[in-house]
């Protein structure tokens, strides 16, 4: 058995709108709470601030700042299952910044992430920065 309903909108024959506003009524009726039709804010965060944040004065290893990130944001999703290796993927991707190797450790330093922002803020890409790759590390 198979039933279906056609619902027309048409100019001037919205059939939508008054079973919307019965299905509100009957809710209320029954005492139960209307859901809300205000617009839902979505959170955004920045991860170059987020990172400055973070990470203080103070140089880390790369592994470790995913949870200083979960710490600083419990509630948002990317940082819920964000590992050293993707951070310092997602950095080079998207903003430039290569994180050295040091004895297999990858220290993140602080100022670097500042300087990221800054060329950010000034619209200096890290292929316009004549200081060579961006965030590297002189050997």
């Amino acid at each position: 058995m198979l039933q279906w309903y056609y619902l027309d909108v048409a100019k001037g024959h919205d059939q939508v709108t008054p079973l919307i506003k019965r299905s509100l009524d009957a809710i209320a009726k029954l005492g139960k709470t209307i859901p809300d039709s205000k617009p839902v804010e979505i959170e955004t965060r920045d991860l170059l601030s987020d990172l400055d944040q973070v990470l203080g004065d103070e140089i880390r290893p790369i592994a470790d700042v995913p949870a200083l990130l979960r710490e600083h944001a419990p509630t948002w999703t990317p940082y819920k299952s964000l590992t050293g290796k993707a951070l310092r993927e997602l950095l080079e991707r998207d903003h430039g910044i290569k994180v050295p190797s040091t004895g297999n450790r990858y220290p993140l330093d602080p100022v670097t992430i500042r300087d990221a922002i800054v060329r950010r803020e000034q619209g200096i890409t890290a292929d316009e920065d004549d200081s060579g790759d961006a965030g590297e590390l002189a050997s």
